[in-house]
């Protein structure tokens, strides 16, 4: 017995090591599998796991990251035992990687405040000096991250990811040489910066500061996509040097000091594709003659999203409207209604604007106004006079219409939906492929 065991000892020595002589590519998958902090252990297997885990360009700390280290950890009686514990961990990663990180995500959670300064520091340092390409940080936590200024010697940074964060840039900080798209949510900036000529894609989403961005807007940029979506004023001068932008969305979150020139805009971005608007930037637009006329048209927007629309207020709807009749080739519309509230005056001021919306809609002005490409129209919101009238403008002045979608109309009443369906169904309709889905 004891020459068997010892035979099976022997056995078990001379065995091949088959974990360390698997294709470098079947390597990678398996290490891409597994959770990170599990790939970072692979490493001490052998000089060829280590080498494989070096080449694994893409550390991702995310949700899942997190939750299963502190799940191993729920003993821990205090939270800065258990904070030390996962950013030795991150640091521990990081450390022993050894070759390029091309693409580093960091998830930061609710009530695990991460972004020390120390850390931070030190992980940006070390993604700084392996070529980061792509860098997300999402910061859950109550207070705000500030970003190292290490961020700003990335010079081969493609994307940058950012939320709830301080981007505080060194002086004489001249931009990035290849960042190419950048989203920021909640992101405060604290001085005059720039991302840098090669921008293509700027996505900015209740962000503080974004008037330090204006030297970002000069006759040499390359946007393409620019998305403003409530970061407080806009400064509308911004849009002279903007004629690549293909994508556009602006969204105000209060009435704008400054009122725009709809002719200048049009006129400074002659490619168009898609365009966001809300009910409030409407109301800072100042149609000129040119578009009044129809002298200046948008011809290559094929998408048109308006949010947070007052149908029964007259001037957005004669915004609308122009925006419709300026645009020939539009394929698509989608529209956004606001809540219908009584006014400070009372319901009849309120039924008096809708009165002057519905005389406007049955004008014989619009009765020539046709919409030759539209294919597409959703609405979203409560459904009354004022909408019904609008979607039966559209219906009539529509030959190419496929589907008019109504979406969450918000009618409890069974009768009165049922009141209002037969009524869609009675309108004209200048397609004969137009059908009215009602959701």
């Amino acid at each position: 017995m004891a020459s068997d065991a010892k035979t099976r000892r022997l056995d078990c020595g001379d065995t091949v090591d088959r974990i360390s002589n698997l294709p470098a590519n079947l390597m990678d998958l398996i290490l891409k599998c597994l959770p990170l902090h599990d790939a970072a252990r692979m490493s001490i297997l052998s000089k060829t796991w280590r080498d494989a885990w070096g080449m694994l360009s893409c550390l991702e700390f995310d949700d899942d990251f997190f939750y299963k280290l502190q799940s191993k950890r729920i003993g821990m009686k205090y939270i800065e035992i258990l904070l030390s514990e996962l950013s030795r961990t991150i640091s521990g990663i990081l450390l022993t990687h050894s070759g390029p990180i091309l693409k580093f995500h960091i998830s930061i959670p609710l009530g695990l405040p991460l972004h020390r300064q120390a850390d931070m520091n030190f992980w940006i340092k070390n993604i700084s000096r392996n070529g980061v390409r792509k860098l997300k940080i999402y910061n859950k936590a109550i207070s705000a991250c500030k970003i190292p200024s290490y961020l700003f010697s990335c010079l081969e940074l493609t994307h940058l990811r950012l939320r709830n964060c301080i981007l505080n840039p060194p002086l004489r900080f001249g931009g990035f040489c290849n960042l190419i798209s950048v989203r920021l949510v909640n992101v405060i900036i604290t001085t005059v910066m720039s991302f840098g000529t090669q921008l293509d894609e700027l996505d900015l989403e209740h962000c503080t500061g974004i008037e330090h961005l204006g030297c970002q807007f000069k006759y040499n940029n390359n946007l393409t996509v620019l998305s403003i979506l409530k970061c407080g004023e806009i400064e509308w001068k911004w849009f002279e040097f903007t004629p690549k932008v293909e994508n556009l969305c602006l969204v105000l979150n209060g009435e704008a000091k400054k009122i725009m020139d709809l002719d200048k805009l049009v006129d400074e971005m002659p490619n168009l594709h898609t365009l966001h608007f809300n009910g409030l930037l409407l109301k800072s637009l100042e149609p000129g003659a040119a578009v009044v006329n129809r002298a200046t048209t948008m011809k290559k927007l094929k998408n048109l999203y308006l949010y947070d629309l007052a149908l029964c207020d007259l001037p957005q709807i004669q915004y609308v409207l122009c925006l419709i009749r300026i645009s020939p080739n539009l394929q698509y519309l989608y529209v956004e209604l606001n809540s219908k509230e009584e006014s400070e005056n009372g319901i009849n001021l309120a039924a008096s604007m809708e009165l002057k919306v519905l005389q406007y809609l049955q004008s014989p002005n619009l009765i020539d106004m046709m919409f030759n490409q539209l294919e597409t129209v959703e609405i979203r919101g409560m459904v009354g006079s004022a909408e019904l009238e609008f979607i039966k403008l559209l219906l009539a002045s529509s030959p190419s219409l496929k589907w008019m979608k109504l979406l969450n109309p918000n009618i409890d009443d069974l009768e009165e939906a049922f009141r209002i369906s037969r009524e869609l169904m009675r309108f004209p309709r200048a397609s004969t492929a137009a059908q009215i889905i009602w959701t």
